[in-house]
């Protein structure tokens, strides 16, 4: 056994570190310090000596010990243990490469869940009370257009057709049954502008008169159409109530609607805008309590703002028949119109958010003459939650009011976005506009001549839209054209409808009155909400940033024990640790040099 003299014989630079165990009979200037005689060393030991005194290798090997015992990744530190043997290795290699797979697996589908659907529907916590929300607008649109005392349609258009297979020169007809007769075109059906617009365009060039009040001029009035109306318990002339409004469908009656001033960023770009104002101050029964002044304000983001009952748009506080809108609504058979608009005679009527414009494409409530109908409407209310901001609107399938700007319109919803889409398409294709689309100011109203370009490209645009939105469902890359996607917070009304008939005739002689109209024939409509209460939809996040960590921290720290401090120590081990060993290995090896220069014998 070789003593402490002889030991301490031997040359420092050969000696290694201090942690080292000095070991019996063990040639240090010869042995690997991986040789088999350190299997009985500590494995602490060998690996801060690899890291010290080894080769660049063998350090780095050191390293990767050192980082595999003191990791919270679980089975590092089985599979690269020194002592460790083989199979046990390899059992745990196994175990931590499954574990790694899975979690990989399950983070994967997290990630892509969060990426193609981190937005959910559901139903809000709370009931909404309909005085929360206005009274839908009420858009009520007659089949009869014309008042035959004004301009007699079936008359005239006879005349017009029976001079032009004889070849006259239309002498019976006047200047202006002619241009009334160009601005009922565009009401007309399809196949009747066909057959007329050729033969009027020649006659009559140009129009001096734009084409909405000329139909304004024609329709019949609002008391003729609606002589009495119930709102929120409050009888009124439905004049007072009703605005003059031009929709694809003609002119319109509309209840409870924004004023244009309101809906667009300038009046001006509509062609007509009613110069009635509504006043619902103007009912029946005097003696009833006069209504407070309206004062505040409404957006469908903010909701009512310090308005009361009196509020702009109206707004009701219960769901009861009596609290709600009714209109009895008369057609006067004289009237009835069998060749601009073929065989349908009665109301459609639309409900729409105060906000929008209403859409004559989607569904509608048909009134027939002689029938009452009755419907109860339930709202459906969408709201989102502010945090939605963090997410591209492509993901979340919905604009905010700030994110999309329209040229024509104040607030941002899906009918206003295709309301402005098709006058731009129509712009576009024909230099003009449909009568009741809006426009800039410098744009035109289309004439007779353009009847068939705004209608060719009405049905071009729709194909467009069609073919696009069918190939996006294959490439999710194409983009569609006005991309008028449904407002993040958005209001629509669903409806139920009972419908009976009405008998104005035997009514009058139940309640034994008389009637100023011999040939009117009766239909009464009531719209009214449902419940008091309902239940709101909600937009909010499913899988946010945080909620992406969440999981897949959970899913690490389930399958392999990895928190957020692994991944720190990971940046540690090979960065600062690194840096600090290589420098001190420097300094060792400078030591370690000048020692051996000291040691060289110098020839005399």
């Amino acid at each position: 056994m070789a003593t402490i003299e002889e030991q301490e014989e031997k040359p420092s630079c050969l000696l290694p570190g201090p942690e080292l165990l000095v070991l019996p009979n063990f040639d240090y200037q010869r042995a690997s310090i991986t040789s088999a005689a350190l299997s009985d060393v500590p494995s602490d030991v060998i690996i801060k000596s690899r890291i010290r005194y080894g080769s660049r290798l063998s350090a780095c090997k050191g390293m990767l010990l050192e980082y595999s015992k003191s990791t919270t990744i679980h089975g590092i530190r089985y599979i690269f243990e020194l002592h460790r043997p083989i199979y046990e290795k390899l059992y745990w290699l196994v175990l931590t490469c499954t574990s790694m797979y899975f979690a990989a697996s399950l983070i994967w589908a997290t990630y892509l869940k969060w990426q193609d659907s981190p937005v959910i529907l559901g139903f809000d916590e709370t009931l909404v009370p309909v005085h929360k929300i206005p009274f839908p607008t009420i858009t009520i649109c007659p089949e009869i257009k014309m008042e035959r005392e004004v301009f007699d349609y079936a008359n005239i258009s006879q005349k017009i057709w029976q001079e032009f297979k004889e070849g006259n020169q239309f002498s019976s007809v006047d200047k202006e049954d002619l241009e009334r007769m160009a601005a009922t075109m565009h009401i007309c059906d399809s196949d009747v502008a066909k057959r007329f617009a050729p033969i009027l365009s020649k006659l009559h060039s140009q129009q001096t008169k734009i084409v909405t009040e000329t139909l304004v001029d024609l329709s019949i009035s609002k008391n003729e159409t609606g002589p009495f109306c119930r709102w929120n318990g409050r009888f009124y002339f439905c004049d007072k109530l009703f605005d003059f409004v031009a929709t694809d469908e003609g002119i319109c009656y509309q209840f409870n609607g924004l004023r244009p001033k309101d809906i667009y960023r300038d009046e001006r770009f509509l062609s007509y805008v009613d110069p009635d104002v509504v006043d619902f101050q103007n009912y029946f029964d005097t003696q009833l309590p006069r209504l407070n002044e309206i004062r505040g304000n409404w957006s469908l983001s903010t909701g009512y703002v310090d308005q009361g009952q009196n509020s702009y748009p109206q707004r009701t506080v219960a769901s009861s028949v009596a609290k709600g809108f009714f209109a009895f609504l008369q057609g006067l058979e004289h009237n009835y119109d069998y060749d601009c608009r073929s065989f349908k005679q009665g109301y459609k009527v639309f409900l729409n958010s105060p906000e929008s414009v209403p859409v004559t494409s989607n569904n509608y409530i048909l009134v027939p003459h002689g029938h009452e109908v009755m419907v109860s409407v339930l709202p459906s209310y969408v709201v989102s939650t502010n945090n939605l901001h963090e997410i591209t609107a492509e993901k979340r399938q919905c604009f905010f009011d700030d994110e999309r700007h329209l040229r024509f319109f104040r607030s941002y919803s899906q009918s206003n976005c295709q309301t402005e889409c098709l006058a731009n398409f129509t712009m576009t294709k024909c230099g003009c506009v449909k009568f009741w689309m809006p426009k800039p100011l410098d744009v035109p109203v289309c004439g007779l001549e353009k009847i068939d370009c705004y209608t060719k490209a009405q049905d071009e645009l729709y194909a467009l839209l069609q073919n696009q939105t069918v190939h996006q469902s294959v490439d999710p890359n194409t983009k569609v054209m006005c991309n008028c996607m449904p407002a993040c917070t958005s209001l629509e009304y669903n409806f139920e409808i009972s419908r009976a008939f009405y008998n104005l005739e035997k009514t009058l002689v139940a309640f034994r009155e008389v009637y100023e109209h011999n040939d009117a024939i009766g239909s009464r409509l009531t719209v009214y909400f449902k419940e008091h209460q309902f239940t709101a939809i909600k937009r909010t996040v499913l899988y946010g940033v945080s909620t992406l960590i969440s999981n897949c921290g959970g899913i690490f720290g389930l399958f392999m024990g990895i928190s957020s401090l692994s991944f720190i120590e990971l940046v540690y081990f090979f960065s600062m640790r690194i840096c600090g060993n290589c420098s001190q290995r420097r300094k060792r090896k400078a030591i370690i040099f000048s020692k051996e220069q000291d040691e060289v014998p110098i020839d005399p």
